[in-house]
This record gives C-alpha cells, structure tokens and sequence, in this order.
C-alpha cells in the first residue's frame, strides 16, 4: 500500500507549520538570551531593557539563523540602552538586503563594499567574507558611508520603538523592584534620524548613474527559513 501522506497537502503545510513554530520560539529564546546579555552590559538600564523585548523581531528570512538574529538584537538593545533610535535598520538588516540583492545581480563596487562593512560590523566573530574589504573603504569609503545611510533609512521600521510601560512588578514571574512597577511610564523619547550619516547616496551622485543597490521598504517581519 502506497503510504500518501508524503503527497498529503494537509500533512505538508501542518509540517511547515510545526517548523515555522519551532524557528519562532528559538528566535523568542535568542532574544530573552540577548537582553540578558545586554542587561550585563548596562545594569543601570536593566528594566527598560527587560522591557525592550518587543523590540526584538526578525525582519528576514535570513534571521531563521542563530548568529544572525543575535546580531539584530544586540544592535537594538544597545541602542536602548544607549536612548539611541531603534527605529532604523541594523547592520545585520542591511547585510541581509545586500545578501537578498546579491542573488538578483551582480554587486557595484560600491554595493559590496557596503555589503563587506556590514558583514563585519554586524558579525564581527565570523569569518570575512573577503580580504578585500579594505581595499573597498580606501577607494569608495565616502560612497559606501552615503549607502549606509540610506540603507538603515530606508529599512527603517517606524513602530519598532518602546512605547508607555506598564509593569506588575513581575519579571519572569518574580517579583523585583521594576522602575516601572505599578505605573504607566513613558518609554524612551523617539529621537530623529539626525543621528544617521547625511550626505548624497551613491544614486544621487549624477543623473546617469546607476544605484549601487535598491533597498526596499520593509514589509511585514518574516521567521520563515533561509533563503541562502
């Protein structure tokens, strides 16, 4: 007897559901590992970090992968505590555009520059991808920061901020003495983009001059698995 629930299309999308379901409760523990982290680091921001957690939400496919996601994590959660925007892209987002872009077509000079900085920036304990990205800075270092800036602009999430808290004086179920126990404080005030690079992007630089790469406005957040 021929066994069809390999052809079951109820048995597929119940199997992409379960893994679904399995990569989003990894990502929710990488998270809860992150702010612990995080909260070794700023101990005097404990409990806004504690309450940063709904900051913390993949944004690509790519972030289905541990080291990835933490990347994006810790990138916000330093800001947090640092009362920095969170609200533009990170260099783990920007390095995921320029991964997704990658399989389009071929990278300016430019684009990969952008591509290696990031890369580094977001993974500083993995591998580079090239030995050149040096040589990509001395030659292009001010069309690749002109980039930059747009990138994390354009990948900017506007609700990806800490709004009012409200705490019951409980984290993970014990009781502690939250600086926002019992009230409904306001988050940490939206500062602008001004902190973000200015400048020309590397499309504005002549009118015949092709972009570098095209970032997309983001769309809804994506846990699905790698698309690399």
């Amino acid at each position: 007897m021929v066994d069809a629930r390999h052809n079951d299309p109820l048995s597929a999308i119940l199997q992409k559901s379960a893994d679904l379901i399995g990569t989003t409760l990894e990502q929710m523990e990488w998270a809860e590992s992150e702010i612990a982290a995080a909260i070794a680091r700023h101990p005097d921001r404990a409990d806004l970090l504690y309450h940063g957690f709904g900051l913390l939400v993949p944004t690509h496919d790519l972030m289905a992968t541990e080291f990835v996601s933490r990347s994006h994590y810790r990138e916000l959660l330093d800001r947090l505590a640092a009362g920095q925007d969170t609200r533009p892209g990170t260099a783990a987002e920007v390095a995921c555009a320029c991964a997704e872009a990658s399989l389009v077509a071929p990278l300016s000079s430019t684009a990969a520059g952008l591509y290696f900085r990031m890369w580094e920036s977001a993974f500083p304990d993995k591998p580079p991808i090239t030995d050149r990205g040096q040589h990509h800075e001395e030659l292009e270092g001010s069309a690749i920061d002109a980039l930059e800036a747009n990138g994390r602009r354009t990948l900017t999430r506007e609700d990806r901020i800490v709004g009012d808290i409200s705490c019951s004086g409980l984290h993970h179920g014990e009781a502690v003495p939250c600086t926002y126990a019992d009230t409904k404080a306001p988050g940490p005030t939206r500062p602008a983009h001004g902190h973000l690079p200015t400048g020309p992007s590397a499309a504005d630089s002549g009118s015949n001059t092709v972009p570098a790469v095209v970032f997309e406005r983001p769309g809804a957040p994506s846990v699905g698995g790698p698309r690399l």
